[in-house]
């Protein structure tokens, strides 16, 4: 499958640029109601206000650099009522942040940074320490034609997930 990008308004809210399709924002927002979110890969803000809308919290890592971005969802976040204040925005490289974070910390991740083997490893395993017992881990872009090492890594990390689109979603046993 190839996820195009394009715009995708929310609601009645103004269109953000985004590759997730319908199905998968509409499990996102399912995922993260009433949640603590760690979203790792933020781009426009697009998963970010979906889960903003919901979520008690949602903290995004993303240095904004790759897609020049940050000044794109500061506005689109003061574009969507209520969501800035539901959102930390971490401006640094996932290495950077995730190692500083405390454990289970977080009902939902949601994975979408660099989709290079040794990063979407590297993300992956501090979201296994990061979220609750309970909890759920979200990986976009699994069995995307531009991103194939985000499926093997999902498989080997987190078997037995269930797949919507792109959208690999794998809960953490209970203790």
């Amino acid at each position: 499958m190839k996820l195009e990008w394009r715009p995708v308004s929310i609601g009645d809210g103004p269109p953000i640029s985004t590759s997730l399709t319908l199905s998968e924002a509409k499990a996102l927002r399912r995922l993260a109601k009433g949640k603590v979110v760690l979203e790792v890969g933020s781009a426009y803000g697009f998963s970010t206000v979906t889960m903003a809308q919901v979520a008690g919290h949602v903290d995004a890592v993303d240095p904004h650099i790759a897609l020049n971005s940050l000044n794109q969802i500061i506005h689109n976040l003061s574009q969507y009522p209520g969501t800035a204040d539901k959102v930390t925005l971490k401006l640094n490289y996932s290495e950077d942040v995730l190692p500083w974070l405390q454990d289970d910390s977080y009902d939902l991740a949601f994975i979408d940074g660099d989709h290079a083997e040794m990063w979407a490893a590297h993300d992956i395993q501090h979201a296994l320490r990061l979220v609750r017992p309970g909890g759920v881990i979200a990986v976009h872009d699994y069995g995307e034609d531009t991103c194939p090492a985000v499926q093997g890594v999902c498989d080997a990390l987190l078997p037995d997930g269930t797949l919507t689109d792109t959208l690999w979603v794998w809960t953490k046993p209970e203790e």
